[in-house]
């Protein structure tokens, strides 16, 4: 099967242009050719429509296979060009070589045309794939440099030194220095010593392990004197092979304006939290007004229970919400009537049923303040107890909360240890023997451990 080819011929004979198809065909082509002869044809030909090759004369009246080489290349057209012509010397055809034509054949000799045209169609295809190829990567290294321009994050390259080879627009914004004074500085030199030890060092980290950097939060000094906080990784950068390494690339953002918020949201909880411990505070103060009997127990019971509870390694947040809720445990007791609180002997049974009341009505007080941590529950369950005995609710092992647990015992060993209007102080060691004796029964194991130590190995004692 013959291959199509789209010849256009620079000839002035038909003889000889019928001759060149003839040849073409035998070499296994089929030649769609087209004649011209001036300048002006060879213009319009190019123009209107594309070709695979051209067969160009190299003598024409008034026209040369040169003039036809200048037209070509004039019009910016990739198509191979073979001069075709009779005698012309060694010195001319090499100078039609190196003006664009491909190749150079006698027409007295066509044997190498068939053979000639298949090359230059090679060549033409392998430069037309390279074009594309170098389109692509024009394409590409384009989007690359659209989407590093566009972020609003900092990239830097930089070499085994620290020195800057590369970065985008956002990094100059960031930094505070126009491109020309960046490029080759120092990406260390911007902030104090100290952190240029750690920069580093942690770029010494990457470049022994190969591990990416983790994010990095330093501060640097713009050219103009203003400080900035930055959130920076990084990793290594290799050349084209991937084998050997050239430096380090990364990514950094200004976090100035969050680590700002940061700060201004951390006033705002320090100030919401000095608020609520006011309010705290005063709530226990009423309590005390009417039971001045019990003052300072709720003060004590307090001190023990965050004691037991830093014995135990309760979160930082969990210890807060437990000293606040032992603060003002016994809230409720403002809705018993203070004849009762300050009865100097012992209850009855329907004085004390009354005064197990509290814990509910402290819980209904507080439900619904919006705490940050679970006061009103602790509240509620500060007399439970684990074998399902307490009250309100009589709840029972891990239905109740651990800070209640904590609570509980605190408010047993306090109580029994001070003074009441209807006893006198029982002491430390009968509180002590309370809670050894009910250990695992009434009252959580780790907890009576934990309060035992403070006790026996710390030397805790009430204020």
């Amino acid at each position: 099967m013959l291959t199509p080819l789209r010849v256009l011929m620079v000839e002035d004979s038909e003889d000889d242009a019928l001759l060149l198809i003839r040849t073409l065909r035998k070499n296994g082509y089929e030649p769609t050719a087209e004649r011209v002869q001036t300048s002006e044809d060879l213009t319009l030909a190019l123009s209107r429509q594309p070709w695979d090759i051209i067969l160009c004369d190299f003598h024409l009246p008034g026209f040369s296979g040169i003039d036809a080489i200048a037209i070509v290349k004039k019009m910016n057209l990739d198509i191979p060009i073979i001069v075709v012509s009779g005698a012309i010397g060694e010195e001319m055809a090499m100078d039609c070589i190196h003006r664009g034509a491909s190749d150079y054949i006698m027409k007295g000799n066509l044997t190498r045309l068939g053979l000639a045209v298949k090359r230059d169609l090679q060549e033409k295809e392998m430069r037309l794939r390279q074009k594309k190829d170098e389109e692509s990567l024009r394409q590409s290294e384009e989007k690359y440099r659209t989407i590093l321009e566009s972020i609003g994050d900092g990239y830097y390259e930089v070499d085994i030194a620290g020195n800057f080879t590369f970065f985008n627009n956002a990094l100059c914004r960031i930094w505070g220095y126009p491109r020309e004074e960046l490029m080759g500085m120092n990406s260390r030199a911007y902030t104090d010593k100290q952190t240029a030890r750690k920069l580093y060092q942690a770029h010494n980290q990457v470049y022994r392990t190969g591990e990416p950097g983790r994010l990095f939060d330093y501060e640097i000094i713009q050219k103009n004197g203003n400080k900035k906080v930055i959130q920076s990784s990084f990793t290594l950068l290799k050349d084209a092979d991937g084998k050997t390494i050239i430096g380090f690339r990364g990514i950094v953002r200004d976090i100035t304006e969050l680590k700002q918020m940061e700060k201004d949201r951390q006033k705002s909880l320090d100030q919401l939290r000095q608020s609520l411990e006011a309010t705290i505070h005063a709530m226990a103060v009423t309590v005390e007004l009417r039971d001045p009997y019990t003052a300072g127990h709720q003060r004590r019971v307090a001190d023990l229970a965050y004691a037991i509870a830093l014995e135990m390694n309760l979160e930082e947040s969990r210890l807060t919400g437990l000293r606040m809720a032992s603060t003002i445990h016994d809230l409720g007791k403002i809705s018993i009537p203070s004849e009762i609180l300050t009865k100097p002997t012992k209850l009855t049974y329907i004085e004390f049923e009354i005064v197990k009341t509290h814990a509910q009505a402290g819980y209904d007080i507080l439900k619904d303040i919006d705490f940050p941590w679970p006061i009103a529950r602790i509240v509620h369950e500060h007399h439970e107890r684990m074998d399902g005995s307490g009250y309100p609710n009589g709840l029972k092992g891990e239905d109740i909360l651990l800070e209640s647990k904590i609570l509980t015992v605190a408010d047993v060993v306090e109580a029994m240890v001070s003074h009441r209007p209807y006893r006198a102080a029982l002491g430390v060691e009968q509180a002590l023997g309370e809670i050894i004796k009910n250990r695992g029964i009434l009252y959580d194991e780790d907890v009576v451990d934990s309060c035992l130590k403070l006790f026996e190995e710390k030397r805790f004692i009430f204020e």
